[in-house]
């Protein structure tokens, strides 16, 4: 027989009751599925249970990421030190490294044809500013650039016009 009145709080104890073993439920669900999925070193192995060792990931360098040779942490410290702003991002210096491979890379084929035009094993100064200088986009961008030792573009050799005997000019 249910009794027809009840007491004032008896909904509010019951709805209690109720949320708190809802809450109980949950959390050891939670905490089982959190133990078999992800079980960090501090939690310990019952009777039986074996840990699996897991292959510990092996650090990369941000050149290797960036795919590079240029050291691209080197250059973000630089960048850093050098106060070129107040924040610098990884990116900017990957960005940096690459940007500075390519042009060497490129400096360093032209000057190596050249070096190898003429017979050459060793590249020199001489070849890096006749690479620069026989390149048109390069040698725009570098026009104001001196390179030590570079020497001079070469030029057709002009001939001084010979004397004539009877020439009145040229007496």
């Amino acid at each position: 027989a249910t009794p027809l009145f009840r007491k004032p709080g008896h909904c509010r104890k019951a709805t209690v009751v109720t949320f708190m073993a809802c809450l109980v439920f949950v959390v050891l669900i939670a905490v089982a599925t959190w133990c078999t999925v992800a079980r960090p070193d501090w939690v310990t192995l019952g009777e039986g249970e074996v840990q699996e060792d897991k292959p510990k990931k092996t650090r990369m360098s941000k050149t290797a990421r960036a795919g590079l040779r240029y050291p691209v942490g080197r250059i973000n410290r630089h960048l850093r030190k050098g106060k070129y702003g107040q924040r610098i991002s990884t990116s900017a210096a990957v960005m940096m490294a690459a940007v500075v491979e390519y042009l060497s890379a490129e400096v360093l084929e032209l000057a190596g044809n050249i070096a190898m035009d003429h017979r050459k094993n060793r590249i020199t100064p001489r070849h890096i500013y006749l690479g620069i200088k026989l390149d048109e986009e390069l040698s725009r961008h570098l026009d104001d650039v001196t390179i030590h030792e570079g020497g001079v573009l070469p030029t057709e050799d002009v001939k001084p016009p010979k004397k004539k005997k009877n020439d009145p000019i040229m007496q």
